[in-house]
């Protein structure tokens, strides 16, 4: 139980209300969003060097978790990590494919490699999937800046009025970690589906999608130090923020080498994922070596996928909200 059932809301949060101070808050809130994502995809990458095989191994960590809210199961963070082996009955190839839209070859190759290292052992139509493999991806990190993230967003909805009581990161911990294959699915779920659907539209594969996503974070880290030293807050911020980051007219970019540093990637790697970028007109490298997001048509695509993404943002926050006020009651 939380500790001392210290917060109630009297109603169910909406995803109209979160959404609605979501894009009033908008620099407040997105730089805590930005850190969540960077170091969750830095530490899937470190996992197997690969960003896809993790990814399927994401995919069948939820299909454990829906396996087990389909027969009442919940589980703790505790209880769960002491479980040995879990057998996955309904296990389909091309269901994971699709699901990380890669090709039936990649996805039977990738799950070949995992069960070479003895992180899961297919069994004619089932998988099993070994406690090792759980370790692997144990998000004690995650957990932390996730509870950050929602407890900063639920100052902002109490300041809204929206709920009564601003939820303390320790206590959005607890919650995440005492109700674990319940909550940790919604973060799990809002993953795959907006990493992946990212890389489908314009990235080709998700360390691409990392060494973007690095640039944007650096960027974002300029304009939030450049509009906290304003004494206006930019209006409508969540729909001018690419003019925003592309507004800033100081020297700013990563080179090659810190990106590899920052993301575990290897420099060759990192180089001939910026020169997709480039050529795609993602990006652009200065004269000095630095590369930065480019006004360009493909980023303006990009940036109403953002827009879009407030919105999923929002319903994955509510479900871990209203969780909150059902768990603590």
């Amino acid at each position: 139980m939380l500790k001392d059932n210290r917060f109630k809301f009297s109603t169910e949060v909406l995803v109209s209300d979160v959404y609605n101070v979501l894009a009033k808050n908008y620099i407040d809130i997105i730089t805590d969003y930005f850190e969540l994502q960077r170091i969750w995809l830095n530490n899937a990458y470190i996992t197997f060097k690969d960003l896809d095989k993790y990814f399927i191994l994401m995919s069948l960590v939820s299909k454990t978790f829906d396996s087990y809210a389909e027969y009442f199961i919940k589980y703790d963070f505790d209880q769960f990590y002491n479980i040995d082996q879990y057998e996955l009955k309904k296990f389909n190839i091309v269901s994971v494919a699709k699901e990380l839209s890669i090709s039936k070859e990649t996805a039977r190759r990738k799950i070949l490699e995992l069960e070479k290292i003895g992180i899961i052992k297919k069994n004619k139509k089932a998988v099993v999937i070994n406690r090792n493999a759980y370790n692997l991806q144990k998000p004690t990190t995650s957990i932390h800046l996730i509870s950050k993230f929602l407890s900063n967003l639920s100052r902002l909805l109490k300041k809204s009025n929206v709920i009564n009581q601003e939820i303390s990161s320790l206590d959005l911990e607890l919650l995440i970690k005492n109700n674990y294959t319940h909550c940790w699915n919604y973060f799990l779920k809002f993953q795959i589906d907006m990493l992946t659907t990212f890389k489908q539209k314009f990235f080709r594969d998700y360390e691409t999608v990392q060494i973007w996503a690095m640039i944007v974070y650096n960027q974002n880290l300029a304009l939030t130090k450049k509009i906290k030293t304003t004494s206006k807050y930019p209006e409508k911020v969540k729909d001018t923020y690419l003019n925003e980051l592309l507004s800033l007219t100081e020297t700013l970019g990563l080179n090659a080498m810190t990106i590899a540093d920052l993301t575990g990637i290897p420099r060759p790697t990192v180089i001939r994922k910026l020169n997709f970028l480039v050529k795609n007109k993602f990006i652009l490298k200065s004269d000095s070596g630095l590369y930065k997001i480019s006004n360009s048509q493909k980023i303006k695509e990009v940036d109403k996928f953002r827009l879009q993404n407030v919105n999923k943002i929002s319903e994955m926050s509510c479900k871990l909200f209203n969780a909150a006020r059902i768990y603590s009651n």
